[in-house]
């Protein structure tokens, strides 16, 4: 049984299951307009709009899967998706397992799974699959999976920009207003305001945005980051250990692109700090930096 098949029989079982979650509709019109990483992650958050229209989209994904798209991203792209929308961590470990099992079994029907080789009689089979000693997966960010089909190169880009410079700072507003699904912004503060409102905007357009920051820049003044969760529901998570930093400065759309470099999106980097910045849409390197979110966002309080 091909991955296809699988995740068609997924969205063509099971309509009458409930969920609490407020999922947001999505017309099969416009899934099909939709990149497949987008699909993928737009439909599992619309499960029920995906099972009202279990043809439709079933025939959209396979399509995407026609077209030589690669069984294993897709169901890294799934795990992604379901450990994000999970509620606890038993869900999220259900969805991470379940996915493998996708991706193992994507594997075999391609031509046969083929278990990772102990070269150390020192280290068990659980370590060479990336298990600790308790059987739990280890974080991603010790394992560093790569996706295994990347985009063309004409599709990829990589951009550097310099502060400061509003021509650099018009960039990363273009950048957040870029996303369609989701926004995953980790940076030590937030005190500008004109970014403040582009990540306002996102959220208005039914972005889903997440926010991860410094715990004692949190209290900072001028710091915008509780103000977007109180005004305008944004959720975030600080490290909650003053004896460090979370210093980390990057943000992350729809899995696909990346902004990162020394760049504090603060009035001060703006318009007086000297900083570089990175931006690019390599599919390796959006992949990792969205893991390090997760990780990060399952991490913290």
């Amino acid at each position: 049984m091909s991955l296809s098949d699988i995740i068609s029989a997924c969205f063509g079982g099971g309509s009458n299951a409930s969920s609490e979650r407020q999922a947001p509709y999505l017309s099969a019109d416009d899934a099909a307009q939709m990149p497949l990483e987008v699909f993928v992650q737009r439909s599992l958050e619309s499960a029920p709009s995906a099972l009202g229209q279990s043809n439709a989209f079933c025939d959209i994904f396979r399509k995407h899967i026609n077209s030589g798209a690669n069984a294993a991203y897709v169901a890294q792209v799934v795990q992604d998706s379901l450990t994000r929308l999970a509620s606890n961590d038993t869900d999220r470990a259900a969805a991470q397992w379940a996915c493998q099992i996708l991706a193992l079994a994507a594997q075999s029907s391609a031509g046969g799974y083929h278990p990772p080789q102990v070269q150390d009689q020192n280290h068990s089979y659980a370590q060479a699959v990336g298990s600790d000693s308790a059987g739990w997966e280890m974080p991603q960010r010790q394992q560093h999976h790569k996706p295994p089909q990347p985009q063309a190169k004409s599709d990829v880009y990589v951009r550097s920009y310099f502060f400061p410079s509003e021509e650099s700072f018009n960039a990363l507003v273009q950048f957040l207003d870029s996303a369609q699904s989701t926004l995953d912004i980790c940076v030590f503060n937030i005190t500008d305001n004109g970014i403040a409102n582009a990540i306002i905007a996102a959220k208005r357009r039914g972005v889903d945005v997440r926010i991860i920051t410094d715990d004692e820049q949190l209290k900072c003044k001028g710091s915008d980051v509780e103000r977007l969760q109180e005004d305008h529901g944004i959720p975030f998570k600080t490290d909650n250990d003053p004896s460090k930093f979370m210093h980390s400065k990057f943000a992350v759309i729809d899995q696909r692109a990346v902004w990162c470099g020394s760049y504090n999106w603060t009035v001060a980097g703006r318009r007086y700090n000297n900083e570089s910045v990175i931006c690019t849409s390599d599919p390796e390197t959006a992949h990792a930096f969205s893991s390090e979110f997760n990780n990060l966002w399952n991490q913290f309080s």
